[in-house]
């Protein structure tokens, strides 16, 4: 198996430089969780400023790259101070407080909530549903159903994505991501545009939804497990 500076020297070796740079950004995608801090690796330093020069920032990389200058500072993630729904509140006195926060939440993104939030019993398992929400960017219209399973640690999530003219948008990302871990769990869509994950494992942490497609990125507020 290659290790990592072996499949960097791969792509060096391209002497097309815009060829090089796109080959440096795959290498990025397909190694997302092991790549080296600023400083670690002076061999990917000089690759990811030579890549810069030809391929704009997406959002999606300037969110790494805060993250890793946050780190490098000592200084905690912006997202601690963002507003957390804990789920398990869904199913206890705070329900209805919590399904109003999570709602509003949604809100305050652009999210058109579809079906409400709302915690109901399942066959031999309590589900806490996020309920069905919706967002439009462009011409790409993003629906998505989110429930948990209390006894097990689950996430189930159906998600669709389509254009203007309702036709299936394959391709399209769908990621988990964990506070503290990072991306947890990614999947595209199929050739109907949707997504099907009816058992992802998590654990206790915070999580957001990320969805990603060309250029653009949309994310579901954070909620706690």
């Amino acid at each position: 198996m290659n290790t990592l500076n072996e499949k960097l020297e791969k792509v060096l070796s391209i002497s097309d430089e815009r060829k090089c740079a796109e080959s440096f950004e795959k290498f990025c995608t397909e190694n997302f969780n092991d790549l080296p801090l600023p400083g670690e690796n002076r061999k990917f330093d000089g690759a990811m400023w030579a890549a810069s020069q030809f391929r704009s920032l997406s959002k999606i990389d300037e969110a790494i790259i805060k993250r890793v200058t946050d780190k490098l500072l000592g200084e905690q993630v912006d997202v601690v101070k963002a507003t957390v729904v804990k789920l398990k509140d869904l199913v206890g006195s705070t329900k209805e407080s919590a399904i109003n926060t999570w709602q509003d939440m949604l809100a305050a993104m652009a999210w058109q909530q579809m079906v409400p939030a709302g915690a109901l019993r399942g066959v031999g398992a309590q589900l806490v549903g996020l309920g069905t929400f919706q967002k439009t960017i462009d011409d790409a219209n993003i629906q998505i159903n989110l429930g948990w399973h209390v006894d097990t640690d689950q996430l189930r999530i159906l998600l669709q994505a389509k254009d203007a003219s309702e036709n299936a948008l394959p391709e399209v990302e769908m990621r988990i991501n964990e506070v503290d871990r990072g991306v947890v769990f990614s999947r595209k869509t199929n050739e109907d545009g949707s997504v099907v994950a009816p058992s992802v494992k998590v654990g206790p942490g915070q999580y957001q939804i990320q969805v990603i497609w060309l250029d653009k990125v949309v994310e579901t507020p954070f909620f706690k497990i």
